[in-house]
């Protein structure tokens, strides 16, 4: 092989290197571009999905839990003041919107509402719930909470003309027996007692609530007030609360502010009137009980547990 050979070789075999190395190159570059070109924002695979958990007349429900689900994931959120909520970043697809409907509530749009995700779109979600009007039970027999009303040996009353006690139970001297009676002096008999019934109609707007109250049969002139038991689980009528374990708070707050929670029955002993609540007390907790409270001497102040030789519960409405 002489010189001229040799380099006509070898410049074609660097030509051919510098080929390759070009081509590969070129692949890598088309590769690249081809992938960018394929998917060049992820983020613009998602959705976005908002609602709001609002009643009949357009009035919103803050704290409300609501869930957005399809077969492979799910997300928990709740409304806020305005009883909206929102879900970002979702892929596209169909999913179902679900809420944990407020206390005494029933949900009366589809439930659940299923929806479309689009790629960079916004689907809506809007739950119209309807509050229930609610019975106010008598706190007597397989629903008192407490054996806190007795006849005078201190025995579960059976004549409905019998006069009624309030037993101690919290403060000393345990087992006083404290005579149940009505601002006109009169002892108050069993089947007065058992006359009382009525209803509460609860709605909220935001952040607060406006209770309904609409009771009869109580006692003529009587004082009362209303308090808000929250449970951390749910309770049936009559079913047995625990009072170490089942409270939230150890002192339930007044339903109102300052002395709104306090009402005086007219003379035919009728209740009617609305109390407002500075949050709304349907999404608060689990569970709520409002104890109506009838006040024996017509004070509104003591030693603050119930029963006592100073007030006693007369009925009881469930909110579950």
């Amino acid at each position: 092989m002489n010189a001229t050979q040799y380099n006509s070789k070898g410049t074609t075999y660097i030509v051919l290197c510098k080929f390759i190395t070009v081509t590969m190159v070129l692949m890598i570059l088309v590769n690249c571009s081809s992938s960018d070109d394929t998917n060049p924002n992820p983020s613009q695979d998602k959705g976005t999905v908002t609602g709001s958990v609002k009643d009949e007349n357009g009035n919103s429900y803050p704290n409300t839990e609501v869930e957005l689900s399809n077969q492979s994931e799910q997300e928990m959120t709740k409304t806020n003041t305005q009883g909206n909520f929102e879900f970002n970043n979702k892929g596209v697809g169909s999913y179902s919107v679900n809420i944990s409907p407020p206390l005494s509530t029933m949900v009366v749009s589809q439930d659940p509402l299923n929806i479309n995700i689009q790629a960079n779109q916004t689907s809506t979600a809007n739950v119209v719930i309807q509050p229930q009007s609610i019975v106010a039970h008598l706190n007597l027999g397989t629903v008192q909470l407490l054996e806190e009303i007795k006849d005078k040996d201190g025995n579960t009353p059976t004549d409905p003309n019998e006069p009624l006690y309030a037993a101690n139970i919290f403060d000393a001297p345990l087992g006083l027996l404290t005579a149940i009676n009505a601002p006109d002096g009169h002892h108050v008999t069993l089947s007065e007692f058992k006359s009382a019934n009525g209803n509460f109609y609860v709605h909220c707007e935001g952040n607060k609530a406006i209770v309904d109250i609409s009771l009869e049969g109580m006692i003529p002139d009587g004082t009362y007030t209303f308090w808000l038991a929250y449970l951390n689980k749910t309770r049936k009528v009559g079913e047995n609360i625990d009072f170490e374990s089942d409270f939230v708070f150890p002192t339930n707050p007044p339903l109102g502010s300052g002395t709104a929670n306090v009402l005086i029955a007219d003379s035919n002993g009728t209740i009617t009137a609305t109390i407002e609540h500075s949050s709304c007390i349907l999404t608060d907790q689990v569970a709520l009980v409002i104890p109506i409270l009838y006040h024996i001497n017509g004070k509104t102040f003591g030693s603050g547990h119930v029963p006592d030789a100073e007030e006693v519960v007369q009925m009881l409405v469930y909110f579950q």
